[in-house]
């Protein structure tokens, strides 16, 4: 097995190389269009602003985004609740779990490096579905990320985790 330049460096530094897959992606839908709207996507650019042409894209906020794993949802159906995927408000669903990375974590999604900032703990409106629900997802809920630069992604893209903190 050859390995690439990148790989050769991670091993040498110790730095597992983890990767999975994107699932799903949403966006929030701007006033102009159907006002707070999510809807699923087939792809998304973004820059370090956010989603670009979504409801939040350069509002003057901060420009975090929703990464969930598959592991929250399996968390949900292991309870015998039946939730729609999306309801986690993720922007992005991936079939990897990534809930041991830090804040100051990199991680790569298509031609996009996100930042991590941490865990998403806001489960309020969880209770709704259920009142169960946010201490089943307790720390499982997804992580809030920003993107670095500028790319574009697609559901199938490789999801790699470039840097653990």
């Amino acid at each position: 097995m050859l390995l690439s330049k990148k790989n050769c460096i991670a091993i040498i530094k110790g730095q597992k190389m983890t990767s999975g897959k994107v699932l799903s992606l949403y966006m929030t839908m701007p006033d102009m269009i159907r006002a707070g709207h999510r809807m699923s996507v087939e792809d998304m650019d973004c820059d370090e602003n956010g989603i670009m042409g979504s409801r939040d894209y350069e509002n003057g906020s901060e420009h975090k985004m929703v990464i969930i794993s598959k592991k929250s949802y399996d968390i949900i159906e292991e309870a015998e609740l039946v939730l729609d995927q999306g309801v986690l408000m993720e922007d992005i669903y991936v079939d990897i779990d990534l809930y041991h990375l830090k804040a100051g974590s990199v991680i790569e999604i298509g031609e996009i490096l996100f930042e991590v900032n941490g865990p998403c703990e806001d489960y309020r409106y969880l209770y709704a579905f259920a009142p169960e629900l946010p201490e089943l997802l307790a720390g499982q809920r997804g992580l809030f990320v920003t993107p670095i630069d500028y790319g574009s992604m697609s559901i199938g893209d490789e999801v790699k985790v470039i840097k653990e903190a």
